[in-house]
């Protein structure tokens, strides 16, 4: 068997190594670099979000509130949210009369109305009104309707009606103690039945 030189050697060591670091290079490049490329595409991508501000709108509370002012609160708050920031309800606040649900608007002006005052003023007032229109009005009354008062009969009522047409409208009811016939008995039962206006 033919022995191999020295520089046969060299080549043959040569050759291997080569090889040897040629397949390595390929195998690297097809397995190891893709691979490693997979594992970085893999991994988790964490999106930090910073938490969002509220937005705040500006109002103003004034009416049947304990502290009527200018208010900031958030948007999408709603009149309930409006009457609690200006300290709440008064205790005659008529909330009824008012849409607490409803959503304020930046800028606007929340008005809370107070509850009407007592009726029976108004009861009172609106009897006497009654009272009053049914009154008999000497200065325009005609004949059936002053006959209609207590001790006034057709003369009388003819009376008045000539008096009037001779020293013109009655002035105050007590003016028709001068009509004649009529006298302060009379009077006392029709004053509260008469009126000049």
């Amino acid at each position: 068997m033919k022995e191999f030189t020295l520089k046969q050697w060299i080549i043959v060591v040569i050759l291997i190594s080569v090889i040897t670091f040629g397949t390595g290079f390929l195998f690297g490049r097809n397995f190891g670099f893709k691979s490693a490329t997979v594992n970085v595409n893999k991994e988790p991508v964490v999106i930090s979000q910073s938490p969002q501000e509220p937005v705040l709108i500006t109002i103003y509370v004034t009416g049947a509130v304990k502290t009527p002012d200018v208010y900031k609160v958030d948007e999408g708050s709603i009149v309930k949210d409006a009457i609690n920031t200006a300290g709440g309800p008064l205790s005659n606040a008529d909330l009824i009369a008012v849409n607490l649900a409803r959503k304020v608007q930046d800028g606007e002006e929340i008005i809370i109305p107070f509850k009407e005052e007592n009726t029976s003023t108004g009861a009172s007032n609106s009897n006497n009104n009654s009272t009053k229109s049914q009154k008999i009005n000497i200065n325009i009354a005609s004949v059936s309707e002053l006959e209609s008062l207590p001790g006034i009969g057709e003369v009388k009522a003819n009376a008045i009606i000539n008096y009037r047409k001779n020293y013109g409208p009655f002035k105050d009811i007590k003016d028709i103690i001068n009509v004649s016939g009529i006298g302060d008995k009379t009077f006392e039962s029709i004053k509260d039945l008469i009126c000049v206006n």
